[in-house]
């Protein structure tokens, strides 16, 4: 039999057995509520860079829109030069290289 120090009682060893198995009962209930909680936290964090990743690609696809539209404007703006340069090559053909 085990004694108590603070009491000097016996402990029945079915008593400290006991107290082993709920410690191990206790150590496992907060090892599953940490893995719940962690699991959680994983599922929040990955739903937040999701939105964060759709905001990111829908920015994107805006400037590929607005780039496109400036793109086509500053080649459309390059082709009429040409054209004018072509038109003033034929009326003065001395001038222009």
């Amino acid at each position: 039999m085990i004694m108590a120090e603070e009491e000097a009682k016996p402990v029945e060893p079915a008593a400290v057995e006991a107290a082993a198995t709920n410690a191990e009962e206790d150590a496992e209930v907060i090892k599953s509520r940490k893995r719940k909680e962690r699991l959680e936290q994983n599922r929040i964090s990955a739903r937040e860079s999701r939105k964060r990743k759709k905001t990111m690609i829908e920015e994107l696809q805006r400037t590929v829109i607005t780039l496109s539209r400036e793109n086509k404007e500053l080649n459309e703006r390059n082709e009429s030069l040409r054209r004018q340069l072509m038109e003033i090559g034929t009326k003065y053909p001395n001038i222009v290289p």
